[in-house]
């Protein structure tokens, strides 16, 4: 009987493990948002399948928080976001340890990141957004503008002696 529980075990783990294996990979491109006293960039610019990885660099750990529900259907990777006792969108990091994503969709990814604060509170919290694919300028902002194009065309007869 042993070895069909060991059989049965193994067909539970393989299972479990897998479904949070990527459909898509990445582009191979990372992008670093070092957390210190501040964030590295507030802003960052990625397109879809680039990976974007906080990494603490504060002697305290912190938590990076996405503030918009993020599926695994819009991920092409996730490392260290979720886990045993941990919501799927909140990170805790340690000091020197990183978290990831790779997302695949145009949009914007609006997070914070929760860190002790000598403050009254005890806790600061610092916002950041990630832009994904294409969004740059007046299109980033939300803004629209419209472009008109005049053309004049100037038409010159020889003059006759």
């Amino acid at each position: 009987m042993k070895p069909i529980c060991y059989a049965w075990a193994s067909l539970v783990f393989l299972t479990w493990g897998c479904q949070s294996m990527p459909i898509v990979t990445r582009t191979g491109e990372v992008k670093d948002i070092i957390i210190g006293d501040k964030l590295s960039s507030g802003e960052l610019a990625v397109s879809p399948g680039d990976e974007v990885r906080w990494v603490n660099k504060r002697t305290a750990p912190v938590r990076v928080v996405f503030l918009d529900p993020i599926t695994d259907k819009q991920l092409s990777c996730k490392d260290n976001f979720g886990g045993w006792m941990t919501p799927s969108d909140t990170a805790r990091l340690d000091t020197n340890e990183t978290a990831s994503a790779c997302f695949r969709d145009p949009g914007y990814v609006r997070y914070t990141v929760r860190m002790k604060s000598a403050m009254p509170s005890g806790e600061i919290n610092v916002p950041g957004v990630v832009k994904v694919g294409g969004l740059s300028g007046q299109a980033a902002t939300g803004e629209t503008s419209s472009t008109t194009t005049t053309t004049t065309t100037t038409i010159t007869t020889p003059s006759s002696k």
